[in-house]
């Protein structure tokens, strides 16, 4: 598709044309027109009446391709049906207004100029090493006993995959792809629980243990519950041990769960929280579309996961994060992607937001802090950890 120069933005023909504010007169008006007169740039979408509101999002989408959106929780929405939800001012409805208002709001203000931003450096999985290198203060140990032991050494990363569930399985292979070998590149034994695996019984027994550092995955859910496998409640206020989540980092891709779920784990003891205020929408691919924008929303979530299987801070981890959707947004301007992009980045949530999400210097480490811990360790917390 031929694309269109408009500033230092760089738009397909239709996004050019999709309106982003209202003028003066109260008409509607495109990129070009903001781009022109710096002083529609400077405008609050906020301040319109909710006519006004209502209309500019009917217009935007209704010039947008052909698109279906994907809700994790709720499902698929059509393009038909998302114009039908605005028309009759449903929660959804309301929901969509809202995003696209934000966006344009976003929009408008780098069509006043500024730098693209530029995408941030996440360090790439790779190759995992067979045997990874010793921690540098743990030097001591003799390279051939670190050779045959160093699986007693590490801690684990579990990981909840809900496989089974159609609007979740694109993000759960992109994350076993992507994410999953960032961690054992590391030296992290990685824990899956996946299909009919990724259930509350097999997660509790695991994620008790000590040795699990990091928690994280796809799945639905609520301001309570993030659920596996058929909706089985992995995690839920009130019906979890406070053992599972004490000292652990966690990152949920799933709707809703910072508004309860997440500072809940911290008041129990968790070291550090990220996951979403609202729900987690994304521009669902259709067959023979060039460009699979879809795996953008997988790639800027991942990169908290991937920032803190390199040692980063939760602080440092948020940062990257937010870089990483600013710089996908900068990549489909005016489009529906940017606008769903747009909305997950503010709804996202971590202790770089704030304090009730736990520590900004929280992070894990692939290896034990003490050398001598497998040896001070009971029987049952090492099974897993020669496997894999």
């Amino acid at each position: 598709m031929r694309k269109v120069k408009v500033g230092r933005l760089s738009l397909k023909e239709y996004a050019a044309e999709k309106p982003i504010s209202v003028g003066p007169t109260g008409k509607l008006i495109g990129p070009r027109d903001v781009a022109r007169t710096r002083a529609l740039a400077l405008t609050s979408l906020d301040a319109l009446d909710p006519d006004a509101k209502i209309e500019l999002a009917l217009k935007r989408n209704r010039l947008e391709p052909n698109f279906t959106l994907g809700i994790i929780g709720v499902g698929l929405v059509t393009k038909a049906e998302v114009i039908q939800h605005i028309e009759r001012e449903t929660e959804l409805g309301r929901e969509v207004v809202k995003a696209e208002l934000n966006y344009c709001n976003d929009l408008m203000q780098a069509l006043a100029g500024g730098a693209a931003p530029r995408g941030p450096k996440i360090p790439k999985p790779g190759a995992a090493r067979r045997v990874p290198s010793r921690p540098t203060d743990w030097r001591w140990i003799p390279p051939s006993w670190w050779k045959k032991w160093w699986r007693y050494f590490r801690n684990c990363a579990l990981f909840c995959e809900n496989t089974t569930d159609g609007i979740t399985q694109s993000a759960a292979s992109y994350r076993m792809s992507n994410v999953h070998p960032a961690f054992k590149k590391k030296g992290y034994c990685v824990m899956l629980l996946k299909g009919v695996h990724d259930v509350r019984t097999e997660f509790a027994s695991r994620a008790k243990s000590k040795r699990v550092v990091y928690i994280s995955g796809i799945g639905h859910g609520s301001p309570t519950t993030y659920t596996g496998h058929l909706g089985d409640p992995i995690l839920q206020v009130g019906n979890y041990d406070p053992a599972e989540v004490k000292g652990k980092v966690i990152h949920l891709l799933s709707c809703k769960t910072a508004q309860k779920l997440g500072p809940d784990v911290i008041k129990k003891g968790a070291s550090a929280y990220a996951g979403y205020y609202e729900n987690f929408t994304f521009v669902w691919d259709q067959p023979g579309t060039p460009v699979n924008e879809t795996e953008l929303f997988w790639k800027c979530d991942s990169a908290f996961d991937l920032m803190m299987a390199h040692g980063a801070t939760a602080i440092a981890a948020h940062n990257v994060t937010m870089a990483a959707y600013k710089h996908a947004i900068a990549q489909v301007p005016n489009t529906a992607a940017a606008t769903w992009l747009t909305w997950d980045r503010n709804c996202f949530r971590s202790p770089g937001i704030d304090a009730i999400y736990g520590s900004k210097t929280a992070k894990i480490s692939p290896w034990l802090k003490h050398p001598l811990a497998p040896f001070m360790e009971a029987e049952e917390e090492l099974p897993a950890l020669v496997a894999g």
